[in-house]
């Protein structure tokens, strides 16, 4: 949301414009928490409402960077909270609170190696020509029939997702699928389809995996922390199901909304060169995912096997210093923040006081509905890492009360719910750059992103209250 800054510094020089906005937020952060103070609680609450308000404020607004915000955030939950100048109106009231140690531990998880290895395979996959020549082989054999060509967009978006960023995924869709645009009629209502299904496909996958989406990472991060494990071909098992419906219901929405008036049907696609490093971007990655996969036959963590591809592709030089330093560390930057926010909401129970909303004695299908209900509506407008971010520790406590449902489904209902937060053009990255191509409008997300949402959203809760009731 770029224009916020403007309106809440009419008349002020563009240079200045984002610096004040900044300020301004951060006083409403402040009187927030005034009024926390006002109400009794304790001075670690009454500091953690500031950095929360303040960071989400400026999440939302994107007033500044996002991982800008983040690293700020990090570093005022160190000073206000770890207390490191020993002050004596900050820190706890109790004077026992957790240290600079413990900060930096909860930003530092190592579910960021995993995401940092998606980044690099990623970048390798780019860099060699890897995806272009594997979304062409996978389209091409699908351009015979509109319901064909709708499945194989659908498809290669979604297994490029699983492993590249939703934001990379779609300029890579879009990418081709503009040729394919160019052989359209301009009327063509089906034009509409295999734009909007770019965005919507990848959004879907995004939870597929751990490393799919910065909220799967948090979620991740939060049940380890519970003392609990899941690994990434756990996570798929509960994921790719869920996935694979949804998907299945988007083409057959998007075949029925939007039919094409096209009678004479050929699309031809150009062809991409595969070279020998782009063979050995695909067979590290093979490797790579196999590792991940059968970690609970070798033990060793997804964490720790995410060296390998990294390890290999300096080895060779198929990544450069200039590659590393082009990565998207603001994405990890990102991630680390919120696992810090999440962290700084536990320590001063501070979750437990968003978790009082839902009445202790309501029913689990209340709790986690209102959960789910709560993630979707504010992720429409709002980044879904700073949601997760949010939501995730909320989860963990709201699970505490329950007596029959575990942490994981609370987090992971979570996470996927994030992931589906996609009504508007602005609720994701992938949602934006469809929306750029100008042959959407708000009213096609809506239609489209907002009902596979909200019907995703309801079928992920009634599938955890239906699983959990018959294995509880």
């Amino acid at each position: 949301m770029p224009e916020i800054p403007s309106r809440l510094t009419p008349g002020l020089p563009e240079g200045i414009r984002r610096p004040v906005a900044a300020l301004l937020l951060s006083v409403i952060a402040c009187g927030v928490a005034w009024l926390a103070h006002v109400a009794g609680w304790p001075r670690e609450q009454v500091l953690a409402t500031a950095v929360l308000v303040a960071t989400v404020l400026l999440w939302i607004t994107e007033t500044l960077p996002l991982f800008a915000t983040a690293f700020i955030s990090i570093s005022l939950q160190i000073l206000l909270l770890a207390n490191p100048g020993h002050w004596r109106w900050l820190g706890f009231a109790s004077g026992n609170g957790p240290t600079l140690r413990d900060f930096m531990s909860a930003a530092v998880d190592p579910v960021l190696l995993l995401f940092f290895s998606g980044l690099v395979l990623s970048r390798a996959a780019v860099k060699t020509g890897v995806d272009r020549k594997l979304a062409a082989v996978m389209l091409r054999p699908m351009t015979d029939s509109p319901a064909h060509l709708l499945a194989g967009v659908i498809a290669a978006t979604s297994f490029f997702s699983l492993w590249m960023s939703n934001t990379a995924t779609t300029a890579l869709m879009l990418t081709l699928v503009v040729p394919i645009l160019a052989q359209l009629p301009a009327g063509d209502p089906f034009r509409k389809a295999l734009v909007v299904a770019v965005p919507v496909s990848a959004n879907i996958a995004g939870m597929s995996t751990p490393i799919a989406s910065p909220p799967n990472a948090i979620a991740v991060s939060y049940i380890s922390r519970a003392g609990l494990e899941i690994s990434f071909v756990g996570w798929m098992v509960i994921a790719v199901p869920l996935v694979l419906g949804l998907l299945a219901v988007t083409w057959w929405w998007l075949l029925r909304s939007y039919r094409s008036t096209t009678e004479t049907w050929r699309i031809d696609l150009p062809d991409a060169t595969l070279s020998r490093r782009g063979t050995w971007v695909i067979v590290v990655a093979l490797l790579t995912f196999a590792a991940w996969i059968t970690e609970p036959l070798h033990g060793v963590p997804a964490s720790v096997a995410a060296a390998l591809p990294v390890t290999l592709f300096f080895a060779t030089t198929v990544i450069t210093r200039d590659d590393v330093n082009s990565l998207d560390w603001d994405v990890l930057i990102l991630i680390a923040g919120g696992l810090a926010l999440g962290y700084t909401l536990q320590v001063t129970a501070l979750d437990v006081r968003l978790a009082a909303v839902v009445p202790v004695d309501a029913p689990d299908w209340v709790r986690l509905a209102a959960l789910a209900g709560a993630t979707l509506a504010l992720g429409t407008f709002f980044s879904n890492t700073a949601i997760a971010s949010m939501f995730v520790p909320v989860a963990v406590i709201t699970a505490s009360l329950s007596t029959s449902m575990g942490v994981t489904t609370y987090v992971v209902v979570t996470a996927f719910v994030a992931s589906l937060s996609m009504a508007l053009p602005m609720s994701t990255p992938p949602n934006a750059m469809a929306y750029g191509s100008d042959e959407l409008t708000s009213r096609d997300f809506i239609r489209t992103g907002g009902l596979i949402g909200a019907a995703g959203t309801g079928a992920i809760v009634a599938l955890a209250l239906l699983v959990n009731h018959l294995i509880g």
